[in-house]
């Protein structure tokens, strides 16, 4: 699924008088650099894809951006993913790329961005490694290496000090679990479990079961496909898990209240933070009957930082490859820098599951 969202659509509810955009005219437009994003739109973390998009659009509206932001729906799948890169790059000519979602989408278009001198700037992929793979690699979210330490204090200080781990074997789920586990065990803490399932399959009961009787005492399930990990936690509670359960941030949507129910209620969540209040006032602003949900603000970030270059002349990927470690900004999720890895810092909120809605955890 290819979306093109030209000029006329961008510029509703743009503040900007007509000529007075940081990017000029549409006409001048044309000889501005391309914009693309690659995000899943469908599939079971179609959800996130969106709310993603409204990030990047209150960006673009706020710049007055008169130039072409080319979508790409990639499902959150590798080889989708690669082939939406390929096309963007051979064929539309883009210098700079939003995406993807899913670390393992992400890791896998990314060796085509670099040969082609293509940046891109992911607002939701957190796999520590990520950090390692090339000057071109940049993200508005901050490492796994990070949100791992931080759920394990979380676990430990709530006095848990047997830990069971239920991951997604792909990219993201491999490495979150691995950083949770040393850290957990460096805090004194002991993990009794550690299973992983497919990140499409359905039945996690054989994992399930093998948790239960490792008789853990806290569960941390990591998930970014909500649909699929609903079902999942229906089955804790069937198969009669008993345990402090914690989900990763692919765990907070309105998928995982509906599908899941009671069987989520109670459950803590730990993500990444929602926006600052400047941007949540913005967004529901626009979006007046949406709730914020996960990666909005981190989209406009990417959005922001890839225009600030452009606004400062930046024409080709290599151009904005070098003025991206140079940028400094305050945008939707605080202060943003990138660092050597073109990694940035990062803050965490908590949820809980209760009488069937997220609460933030003061």
């Amino acid at each position: 699924m290819t979306k093109k969202i030209v000029a006329g659509v961008l510029m509703l509810a743009v503040v900007f008088v007509a000529g007075c955009s940081v990017f000029g005219t549409s006409d001048d437009a044309v000889s501005k650099p391309k914009i693309a994003v690659i995000l899943p739109f469908t599939g079971d973390a179609g959800s996130y894809g969106e709310m993603t998009k409204q990030g990047i659009e209150i960006a673009a509206k706020e710049f007055g951006y008169a130039g072409e932001v080319i979508y790409e729906d990639s499902k959150c799948d590798p080889k989708d993913s690669v082939n939406a890169m390929t096309k963007l790059v051979s064929v539309d000519k883009v210098q700079a790329v939003i995406g993807d979602l899913c670390s393992s989408a992400t890791r896998a278009s990314y060796p085509i961005a670099e040969q082609y001198k293509v940046v891109l700037v992911s607002p939701a992929s957190t796999n520590p490694d990520i950090s390692k793979d090339g000057g071109y690699m940049f993200r508005t979210i901050p490492s796994d290496s990070l949100q791992g330490a931080f759920g394990a204090k979380l676990v430990y200080d709530k006095g848990y000090r047997n830990l069971a781990v239920l991951y997604s074997n792909e990219d993201y789920g491999i490495g979150f679990n691995t950083v949770l586990k040393e850290n957990f065990e460096k805090l004194g803490g002991k993990v009794v479990a550690s299973e992983g399932v497919e990140r499409t399959a359905t039945d996690a009961r054989t994992q399930i079961t093998k948790i239960k009787a490792a008789n853990p005492d806290a569960v941390y399930f990591i998930h970014n496909g909500p649909s699929v990990a609903a079902g999942i936690l229906r089955q804790m509670s069937e198969l009669g898990l008993k345990a402090f359960i914690v989900g990763s941030e692919g765990l907070r949507g309105e998928a995982i209240l509906k599908g899941a129910g009671v069987s989520a209620e109670g459950m803590y969540v730990t993500s990444v933070a929602s926006g600052t209040s400047a941007f949540l006032e913005q967004f529901k602003t626009i979006y007046t009957n949406v709730e914020v949900g996960p990666f909005a603000a981190q989209g406009y970030d990417a959005f922001k930082a890839i225009a600030l270059t452009i606004k400062d002349g930046a024409k080709t990927g290599e151009e904005i490859k070098e003025a991206l470690y140079k940028v400094e900004f305050d945008g939707g999720t605080g202060h943003v820098k990138f660092d050597a890895n073109g990694d940035v810092p990062g803050t965490y909120d908590v949820f809980v599951v209760k009488n069937g809605k997220f609460e933030l955890v003061k």
